[in-house]
């Protein structure tokens, strides 16, 4: 309480020498808290802005390249090339091949061009594909009565009339433990210009599963190595070769 024009009671707190009272909330506050907030609102503002600064780090790690999506320039030595990513997470039915939206471009590109979720590759040669795909976590009802799944993930390189010519797969195994991802590459001769496009399939025999899109998770790339157009040969089932006992001749 305040004592205009009287003493203040034995024990009781007094504004030194400026009276029993103050001139307003705020004074009141940084006199019985020793100005302690203030230092907790500026703590607050400076720890807002550490937030922002790692967004926008996080921003430039992951999406900087896009800034550079018409620096053909930057391609001058390079025969081909071309970089997609999926540019959304996606929920994958199982129990057949389902081709993955690879359907955003980052960087330039040279030779090959973003087609119908994949790249085409525009010019013959001797072309290396590669694929980055990310599985999400497993849930626990995939695993009853089974401690692992296996996923199927392919290289598809089809004609652009979706005949398949060439193939690669990798199969790979989801367990409870966490996400899983695929990353591997086709080496492959394209015999002519501008009918073959390189595909992303995945297939596994759950009912759904979640995969993740954008720049850290996937990626879909096409190197163009060499014009040549020598040994053009597609094998996709072997024969039997015999047994091996010591190095072939």
């Amino acid at each position: 309480m305040s004592t205009p024009g009287g003493s203040a009671p034995d024990g009781s707190w007094q504004w030194g020498s400026r009276g029993n009272y103050t001139d307003d909330a705020d004074e009141a506050m940084s006199a019985a808290t020793g100005g302690a907030m203030g230092g907790i609102t500026d703590s607050i503002a400076g720890w807002d802005g550490v937030v922002d600064d790692l967004a926008d780090l996080a921003n430039q790690v992951r999406d900087g390249q896009l800034d550079m999506n018409d620096r053909l320039d930057l391609l001058e030595s390079v025969a081909g090339y071309c970089q997609l990513f999926m540019s959304k997470n996606w929920r994958v039915k199982g129990g057949s091949y389902i081709t993955l939206p690879f359907d955003a471009q980052i960087g330039p590109n040279k030779g090959a061009v973003p087609h119908q979720n994949g790249i085409r590759l525009s010019k013959k040669g001797l072309w290396r594909v590669a694929a980055h795909v990310s599985f999400y976590p497993p849930p626990a009802n995939w695993f009853t009565g089974a401690s692992a799944v296996g996923i199927d993930v392919v290289i598809s390189v089809v004609t652009t009339t979706g005949v398949v010519y060439s193939e690669e797969a990798y199969p790979l195994v989801v367990t409870s433990l966490g996400s899983e991802t695929a990353a591997f590459a086709h080496t492959l001769v394209v015999p002519t210009d501008e009918q073959y496009v390189a595909t992303v399939k995945v297939k596994h025999p759950k009912d759904w599963a979640w995969i993740y899109g954008g720049t850290l998770r996937s990626s879909l790339t096409a190197n163009k190595w060499d014009n040549g157009t020598d040994n053009a040969v597609v094998l996709p089932v072997a024969p039997d070769g015999g047994e091996l006992t010591g190095a072939p001749a």
